[in-house]
């Protein structure tokens, strides 16, 4: 199962990227709540599942992009909906 590990994280994390960038978009227009549940539920889900998988290409592609959409994510809308709600927005 270790060996699929990677593929599958790989597939997810296009998954949430692919949300992401939808949401971004205007494409689709979930609640607020389902945003943050689906995107922080599938960042945490591919991370783990890409620390899980053995050593690889796979691996290597899905953490690296896991962590890199983790970053996006907390930049872009959890840092910022910080700032802008503390100041009245």
């Amino acid at each position: 199962m270790t060996k699929y590990l990677g593929v599958i994280s790989f597939a997810l994390i296009i998954l949430v990227i692919c949300f992401f960038t939808a949401n971004i978009t205007q494409v689709i227009d979930p609640g607020v709540t389902t945003f943050r549940v689906l995107m922080i539920c599938g960042i945490i889900i591919s991370f783990s599942f890409s620390f899980l998988s053995e050593k690889g290409l796979w691996r290597k592609l899905a953490l690296g992009l896991s962590i890199f959409a983790g970053f996006v994510y907390f930049i872009a809308i959890e840092l910022m909906r910080i700032v802008f709600h503390g100041n009245g927005f």
